[in-house]
């Protein structure tokens, strides 16, 4: 599946109310330089650069990550520059990711708000990349964030000391969904190491050794669950998940963790939709027309559902979302689902949607051309087609810890 790389210095927000001008940076600039790791393999490097002058500040992230995904090399790039005035109170804000296209936007504050794309966000919220600089100036604060790098998600967070140079940060999206980090802090008082949710790692080094060479992993296998036994119906999984009722499991608790029965006859229990006409067919030529439109394609995806809606190739995101996209043209009640499925001995991440048919809820998996879908599928989070509902499927997706077939 895609993996969406989050800004991991994200934290919470802070009002956007006038506040001291911040006391210390005099004009010029200063940079931090930072690797970043997952399960236990280096992924990428950021450069953050703070430019102050006599009546502003221009902060700078640029990130770049390397990793296989199966056979295909992901390159990806993304800078994010943020304009504010020395007490921090931000005016502008561009991002640009490149892979294997090149994607921009840039939002604009004025009186009535934060805009981009059309779109008007709280005029109270700051960007992500602003935050450690706040907390540098304050050593906490709480209120309203938004994540350029996520679509300009906006959501609610707060960031404590929990211990002499230890902060814990919760950042509670809009959509509901939830970001958590812990942050170490250098004796400067900017980040030294921080480890988000989803097990994404950034510590603060040299320049040299951010610019080191580094081998890139396979992301697949770095992310992938050993299931240990021989294969039968059943998976016992242990870790901190609520597993959701879709189509193509049944779940029950075990003395080992949590048991999970696979089979595509399975209906689940989700909330019945209206009951109309049997749309099964209508389902499956969509299937087949985003089979015939996308290929598979580790090394694309898209960035967002309706960049997917148009796109020519990609992961089981982008053919998801692009489903999902095709059945809410057609007024067919669709969710995404994020979650796993059974490759030989592993789970690999994965997604997949879930469709009423008219009569029931069953599982759609558009990348393997499967309606309905099952029997290799472990659902961990049922969710909008939108960048809210995507961080929340992604969260579920570091609960599990061990499986095992029964």
């Amino acid at each position: 599946m895609r993996v969406v790389w989050p800004v991991v210095l994200v934290a919470c927000a802070h009002p956007l109310a006038r506040t001291p001008v911040i006391d210390g940076p005099e004009q010029g600039s200063h940079d931090r330089h930072y690797t970043i790791w997952l399960g236990g393999a280096r992924v990428g490097t950021a450069t953050e650069s703070e430019t102050w002058s006599r009546d502003a500040v221009v902060l700078r992230r640029d990130e770049t990550m390397q990793f296989f995904r199966g056979d295909a090399l992901v390159k990806l790039a993304t800078t994010i520059e943020v304009t504010a005035d020395r007490a921090l109170v931000p005016s502008r804000v561009t991002w640009s990711e490149r892979g294997k296209e090149l994607h921009h936007a840039e939002a604009n504050r004025d009186a009535g708000g934060w805009h981009v794309d059309g779109a008007t966000l709280p005029p109270d919220a700051i960007p992500a990349e602003l935050v450690p600089l706040v907390t540098r100036r304050d050593g906490r604060f709480a209120g309203r964030v938004f994540l350029p790098a996520r679509g300009f998600l906006v959501g609610t967070g707060r960031i404590d000391a929990v211990a002499p140079a230890r902060l814990v940060a919760r950042l509670v999206l809009d959509g509901g969904a939830l970001a958590e980090a812990t942050i170490d802090v250098d004796a400067d008082g900017a980040y030294a190491r921080v480890v988000d949710g989803e097990g994404v790692i950034a510590i603060r080094t040299t320049p040299a050794l951010a610019a080191a060479p580094f081998q890139p992993v396979d992301l697949i296998a770095a992310t992938s669950i050993a299931i240990s036994g021989a294969r039968g119906h059943t998976i016992i999984v242990d870790g901190d998940v609520a597993v959701p009722p879709v189509p193509g499991q049944l779940a029950g608790p075990d003395p080992d963790g949590i048991a999970i029965q696979l089979s595509s006859r399975f209906p689940g229990a989700l909330p019945p939709a209206a009951r109309g006409r049997d749309r099964s067919s209508e389902i499956l030529a969509l299937v087949a027309y985003v089979q015939a439109r996308i290929a598979p394609d580790l090394g694309a995806h898209a960035s967002s559902a309706r960049d997917a809606s148009s796109a020519t190739a990609g992961d089981c995101t982008t053919f998801a979302l692009a489903y999902a996209a095709l059945a809410a043209r057609r007024s067919i009640p669709t969710r995404v689902v994020t979650g796993m499925r059974v490759d030989g001995d592993r789970l690999v991440r994965h997604r997949w949607a879930v469709s009423w048919t008219g009569r029931a809820w069953i599982a759609v998996d558009a990348a393997f051309g499967a309606a309905p879908a099952g029997g290799d599928l472990v659902g961990l989070a049922v969710h909008d087609a939108d960048d809210a509902g995507l961080v929340a499927g992604e969260a579920a997706l570091t609960q599990i810890r061990s499986a095992a077939w029964r």
